[in-house]
């Protein structure tokens, strides 16, 4: 928990993590946000938008 923008900032810039939580708890969630790990901590992202793009094929159409 802080209150100190430039420790927040430097925090998201230096972690190799999928997200950073700041002053709340990992429970905190809004369905357009990406949710995932980096690295071997995760198989992709989770939300909407990642959700659609791995259920559907995008294809082209040429008149």
């Amino acid at each position: 928990y802080t209150n100190n923008f430039a420790h927040v900032k430097q925090a998201h810039e230096e972690l190799e993590v999928g997200g950073v939580i700041i002053n709340n708890v990992p429970g905190f969630r809004v369905d357009s946000m990406p949710y995932g790990g980096i690295k071997d901590s995760g198989l992709g992202r989770e939300g909407l938008k990642y959700a659609m793009e791995e259920m559907s094929e995008p294809r082209l159409i040429v008149y």
